[in-house]
């Protein structure tokens, strides 16, 4: 291999990776920010990821390769050190527009391989975020630096790049090159680790077509605006979004002309924000966008068609070998996973003392510095090994929060199964993990005047058992009036024997008055907090997290606790170990 090709493929996977992390990173990080500035107070540098984005999209184009190079050292050597994304997208915010750069001078098929390697260390993550786990976020940042490599070897000054490739970026930002976020958004609630992998060839797959459609532009065009369009019939997503990612690959060299890359980085920033509007609208002033990410999808799908549309450009297409080499990390990956992580729940005989934990894990981040906190979780669950885990706020593929899925490689690593109910869109909401077999008898969103609240009704077979899993508004009559319906729901047929969940109510509310008629606390004396957090003096704590158990039931509680030391989120887990009947 030439040297120069050798480094168009190393800026490639450099640019690849680079874009769809620090996409990733900024997002999340600003979203963890903002989080922190508005719920507690805390003068946290959400605004400022946002102004150094809009100063990097407009120095880009007059910044050396070496002072590219040098960024993308400093974001390797970021993810490599930490993954405290309220900082780390400050380095993010001036990665993207280089990465964008990047991608404006490279041939597509080059860009192809570098999101099929970043696809790769989605599944090494297991459907985490890489920079979460030791030995993806290694490969991550030696990717990273060997394409910053090849870019300081290059004289010159870096190309600017402009709104159509903005335009690009916020499409992919919403979610097209995860096969779980594809998934999710099509409706599947539950599936393992077989099923991720399995539809990870196929994201590859429309990647890998790309260049070979960019050929064929305006039938790119037509494919990108019916593929979105197919969310709006949920279970054709499936085909629907990956061909929208393929269209949206092919329409990159045509893109690349366009001017305004300024207004393109205000664009994306726009893109990202309503998207994050989508789950949070009504808590963070776009109450309109709750539910709308298919027709944000759609729109934003045919922004950017109309800003490649009617250009003729040429397009070079992958070699067999360059096709079958990027196939090959991508099956090297699969194959390591697969011997190492457990493909489907592991299943245990019924026993009479059952662990029961209930734990809000905050959407995938610590409580403190927006750390994704994926890998600190699955350690603590390894280490506890509760039964059954009822959860709250858990993810499954959210803008907000770099697309992790809790549930999957929480069932890959521990060998957990799971009943999944998402709140919104698909990819957030509640699910109840266990080592049974389990059957959904039952869910819905309470009625709510914020964020919608969800609550599952779960049977267990084998252990005779059958729990609601919560979480409840943020106002005091909202929760009043959601127990109300949470007790009917739950004394409905089958008849759940336990409650248990994020209440967000403290012992001497109205709402655990309410619940407390027919159900009794696990718990004969509440910890100190169930929910503590604490920053430069200010110290909020709330007892909030409740297992409940029917009243008539004849179930013994054998122990109860808080691990009140465990910081791996805002909320401390609450567990009991009861006696079944």
């Amino acid at each position: 291999m030439k040297v120069e090709e050798r480094d168009r493929i190393l800026l490639g996977i450099g640019a690849g990776i680079l874009l769809a992390s620090s996409l990733r990173v900024f997002v999340a990080g600003a979203y963890s920010s903002l989080e922190k500035t508005f719920f507690y107070g805390m003068n946290f540098p959400s605004g400022l990821g946002i102004v150094l984005f809009i100063i990097a999209a407009f120095l880009v184009g007059r910044m050396s390769r070496k002072a590219g190079a040098v960024i993308m050292m400093a974001y390797a050597l970021a993810a490599l050190l930490t993954d405290a994304t309220e900082y780390t997208h400050l380095i993010a915010a001036f990665t993207l527009p280089i990465a964008l750069a990047l991608v404006k001078e490279l041939d597509v098929k080059y860009l192809a391989i570098g999101l099929i390697a970043d696809l790769s260390l989605r599944v090494l993550a297991v459907g985490g975020e890489p920079i979460d786990f030791p030995h993806t976020r290694v490969l991550l940042a030696v990717l990273i630096l060997l394409g910053a490599y090849a870019l300081w070897r290059e004289p010159g000054t870096l190309k600017k790049p402009g709104f159509g490739l903005y335009a690009f970026a916020s499409l992919l930002e919403l979610g097209l090159i995860y096969p779980n976020a594809i998934m999710r958004y099509s409706g599947i609630t539950v599936y393992y680790l077989p099923q991720f992998i399995g539809f990870s060839f196929v994201v590859a797959l429309a990647i890998l077509l790309g260049p070979y459609l960019g050929k064929k532009p305006n039938i790119a065009v037509l494919l990108l605006i019916l593929g979105s369009a197919a969310l709006f019939m949920k279970p054709a997503a499936l085909i629907g979004l990956p061909l929208a990612l393929a269209s949206a690959i092919a329409l990159v060299e045509s893109s690349k002309g366009s001017r305004g890359g300024v207004i393109g980085a205000v664009y994306l920033f726009l893109v990202a924000t309503l998207g994050i509007g989508a789950y949070v609208g009504r808590d963070i002033g776009l109450a309109f966008m709750e539910d709308r990410l298919e027709a944000l999808i759609l729109v934003a799908s045919v922004v950017y068609a109309l800003s490649a549309y009617g250009k003729s450009v040429e397009v070079r297409v992958s070699s067999v070998r360059e096709i079958a080499a990027s196939l090959a990390g991508l099956v090297l990956a699969s194959a390591i996973v697969l011997a190492l992580f457990n493909a489907s729940p592991v299943y245990e005989p019924a026993k009479k003392e059952v662990l029961i934990w209930t734990y809000n894990v905050h959407q995938g981040f610590g409580p403190y510095d927006g750390k994704f906190n994926g890998y600190e979780l699955v350690n603590l669950l390894r280490e506890q090994k509760p039964d059954i885990w009822v959860a709250q706020e858990v993810v499954g593929g959210m803008i907000g929060n770099g697309y992790q899925d809790v549930p999957l490689f929480v069932s890959a690593y521990l060998g957990y199964a799971y009943e999944y109910k998402p709140a919104v869109e698909g990819t957030y909401g509640i699910a109840v993990f266990s080592h049974w077999h389990m059957k959904t008898e039952g869910d819905l969103n309470l009625e709510s005047v914020g964020q919608a609240r969800p609550a599952q009704k779960v049977s267990f077979e084998e252990l005779n058992l059958v729990l609601v899993n919560v979480h409840m508004g943020l106002s005091e009559e909202e929760r009043a009036m959601q127990a109300e319906e949470l007790l009917k729901f739950a004394e409905s047929e089958p008849v759940a024997e336990m409650i248990a969940g994020d209440t967000n109510a403290e012992p001497e509310e109205k709402a655990i008055e309410i619940l407390t008629r027919d159900y009794r606390d696990a718990f004969e004396q509440r910890p100190p907090y169930t929910f503590l957090w604490e920053r430069n003096g200010v110290r909020d704590e709330e007892n909030i997290d409740y297992i409940l158990l029917k009243k008539n039931w004849p179930a013994g509680v054998k122990d109860y606790g808080c691990l009140c030391d465990v910081e791996v989120s805002d909320h401390r887990p609450v567990w009991a170990l009861v006696e079944l009947p």
